[in-house]
């Protein structure tokens, strides 16, 4: 039985090797083991790294290594001397390993760690470590066992109970990070490992699972450090994937970013502030950046509910200012489940907000705040098929965005509706705060019958309508700029229905009123029937005078002149009803006018926050008599025959078209303004002249 003293020496051997390591390390000084902890550290990092408490050894078949009280230096201008500070690190080593020389860390562990990280007001980042050259790095030289340098690995990390600060000392954003717990998982310090951790952000709860690169991927600027992370947070997740080539310096990144959750709205707790949207969503895009001053985000994919948006967006903050390009499309975007729709407009509801406002005007005079139109210069395009919207369907819809030096430009924004086109030009220039604006909207043949019924809402408003508006204006504010406001406004609607309802929006102070005008003779109606409308205003220097405005329906004609002061937003209209029959008599041709035939002589006046309609006979004689004074057209809407067959559009149209002209046009100056009246009539009058003339059959 010679073999069993053999393996029974053997075995014995073994056990009084180990009982004998046991005991050396038992008894060596650990505490010989700071110098070499700290020369690595101050290796890596160019900081100091600090150990006040003993190193004490933990006894077990992985010793284990404790020291408390430990701290990581932070950068000179940090708000406090230390970056990190720890409570209690726990270094598990492997026991064979360390006999010879080196320190194999099975496991790392840090206890109530509190660390901050900070960006200084020039945008510096105290993970900026100051690593000196490896020309210069010496290797700590010392006697007899220390003549070798110790080889450090690290095999996982685990955290619990951390808080980690962020203060960004240029824009003054405090953020706090608690860990609850984190575990990093890798088999030696080359390899990547597993990550699972817990936490919440701003009392935010969080967890993080998947794989990071090696932990010695952090200091090594030239090796692609990869990851794959799933984050989740407030019912939502977010997936990373890919590398990080210099991840100290955030530099060479290339990943892939995807987002989905049951509810956008849900990230509110993030910002703080309500988002404008709310409802499922998705969300995909390919980061790829050099640097931070240079990135792309491409293969953008968002999809919310059932609309989806495709594009990329780029940055370059390398120029003197910013520059943004983006393109963006759209096969349909119905941004209806993701806008409250505000159906605020009861009696109630008005008093209310009107008390709750302080000043008695629309137009704001609060300064406007244009810097950010000087921050950054853009090109952006979006692209659109459809857009659906609460009251409104675009198609074909597109826009191009230019933005440089504060000069934004708008060319084009275009789109279909209801069969008809939209186009216009927004030319905005700021200088500081002041803003220079001209502005130019045509619409023409819009059907709104035919778009609310892309909408799926009951077609009760009906009609064809055509706008042209040339507006430009200088000014500090909303109502500086209105003030000053010049141009010229046509609008033109006919074959139209409206639900004698919709008056109640505008408040019951003067709904009654209203219904008077729209049904004179108190018949039983739910909606009225517009043959056409006609409205022309001209604008100069904050005064918007009507030539014309008129509105004409099987039972009569409304007919209106007057002003709307933009500066004091102070209304001036007299508004006369016509009945179809018994005005006028056809065979003189000369206007016979009788006021009390004339039905329900009405004045709007007030502001355009309070408006007050009344009956007001005076101001008729006023109107009526700037009426004779003028165009044989102003004449002959007051003249009707028996049958109530005429139709006064055209006459209304070529007013819309002329302006009121004056008397004759003797002068040089007359003759010009004569010309340019002409010109008008040619242009926009001309073309809308027998917009609503029936076909001859």
């Amino acid at each position: 039985m010679r073999w069993k003293w053999i393996l029974g020496i053997t075995a014995g051997i073994i056990v009084a090797l180990f009982i004998t390591a046991y005991i050396i390390i038992a008894s060596y000084d650990f505490n010989k083991l700071k110098p070499r902890i700290k020369a690595i550290a101050k290796e890596y990092t160019g900081r100091e790294l600090t150990l006040g408490g003993n190193i004490k050894l933990g006894i077990g078949f992985s010793p284990s290594l404790e020291v408390e009280d430990a701290a990581f230096q932070n950068a000179a201008w940090g708000s406090r001397p230390q970056m990190a500070q720890i409570k209690k690190l726990e270094i598990q080593v492997a026991l064979i390993p360390i006999l010879s020389g080196e320190i194999e860390v099975k496991q790392l562990t840090f206890l109530n760690p509190d660390i901050i990280i900070e960006i200084d007001k020039s945008g510096k980042s105290n993970l900026d470590f100051d690593i000196p050259q490896a020309s210069e790095t010496k290797t700590p030289e010392t006697k007899g066992d220390d003549e070798t340098r110790t080889i450090f690995s690290i095999g996982n990390v685990r955290i619990e109970k951390a808080k980690i600060a962020y203060k960004d000392h240029q824009s003054g954003i405090t953020d706090a990070l608690t860990i609850e717990s984190l575990q990093l998982e890798g088999p030696a310090f080359g390899d990547p490992g597993d990550i699972d951790l817990k936490g919440n952000y701003n009392k935010i709860a969080f967890e993080i699972t998947g794989s990071l690169g090696p932990l010695s991927g952090i200091l090594n600027p030239d090796e692609q450090w990869p990851l794959n992370l799933t984050i989740a947070a407030v019912d939502s997740t977010v997936s990373i994937a890919g590398h990080i080539t210099n991840i100290m310096e955030v530099q060479g990144i290339d990943l892939k970013i995807a987002a989905k959750g049951p509810d956008i709205a849900n990230f509110q707790q993030f910002t703080g502030e309500p988002l404008p949207f709310k409802g499922p969503f998705a969300v995909a895009g390919h980061l790829s950046a050099p640097t931070l001053e240079n990135f792309k985000i491409s293969d953008i994919a968002i999809l919310m509910g059932k609309s989806k948006i495709n594009g990329e967006i780029a940055l370059n903050q390398k120029s003197p200012r910013p520059q943004i390009n983006a393109k963006f499309h759209s096969a349909k975007l119905d941004l209806r489940p993701f806008i409250k729709q505000d159906n605020s407009g009861s009696q109630t509801e008005t008093k209310d907000k009107k008390s709750e406002t302080k000043s008695n005007k629309i137009f704001s005079a609060e300064p406007f705040d244009l810097q950010a139109l000087h921050q950054v210069d853009a090109a952006v395009s979006f692209r659109a098929d459809q857009i659906l919207t609460h009251r409104i369907a675009l198609d074909k819809f597109n826009i191009d965005l230019s933005l440089k030096n504060g000069h934004l430009i708008i060319k084009p924004l275009a789109s279909n509706i209801g069969g008809g086109e939209l186009s216009s030009k927004l030319d905005l220039l700021a200088k500081e705060n002041h803003a220079n604006l001209t502005a130019k909207i045509t619409a023409k043949k819009i059907n709104i019958g035919e778009m609310l019924k892309k909408l799926g809402i009951a077609q009760d408003l009906e009609g064809v309508l055509d706008i042209n508006i040339n507006l430009t204006g200088q000014g500090k504010s909303v109502a500086a700029l209105m003030a000053g406001l010049n141009g010229d406004v046509v609008a033109i609607l006919s074959e139209g229905q409206m639900p004698v309802k919709y008056l109640n929006l505008v408040g019951a102070d003067i709904t009654t009123s209203l219904l008077k005008i729209v049904n004179p003779l108190e018949k039983k109606i739910e909606r009225t029937t517009i043959n056409c409308a006609v409205c022309d205003f001209n604008i100069k220097d904050g005064l918007a005078k009507s030539d014309i405005i008129m509105i004409d329906d099987p039972d009569k004609t409304l007919l209106s002149t007057g002003t709307v002061n933009l500066k004091t937003e102070a209304l001036d209209f007299g508004i006369h009803t016509k009945p179809k029959e018994g005005i006028g008599t056809k065979e003189t041709g000369k206007i016979s006018v009788s006021l009390s035939a004339i039905t329900k002589p009405f004045k709007l006046g007030g502001t355009l926050a309070t408006p007050s309609l009344g009956i007001s006979p005076e101001r008729t004689v006023k109107t009526i008599g700037s009426v004779l004074l003028g165009p044989a057209g102003w004449a002959s809407l007051f003249v009707s025959d028996s049958s109530g067959k005429e139709n006064p559009c055209a006459a209304a149209l070529k007013i819309a078209g002329e302006g009121t002209p004056k008397k004759t046009a003797t002068s040089a100056k007359e003759k010009e303004q004569k010309g340019t009246s002409e010109e008008k009539e040619k242009g926009w009058g001309t073309k809308i002249k027998n917009f609503f003339s029936k076909p001859k059959e």
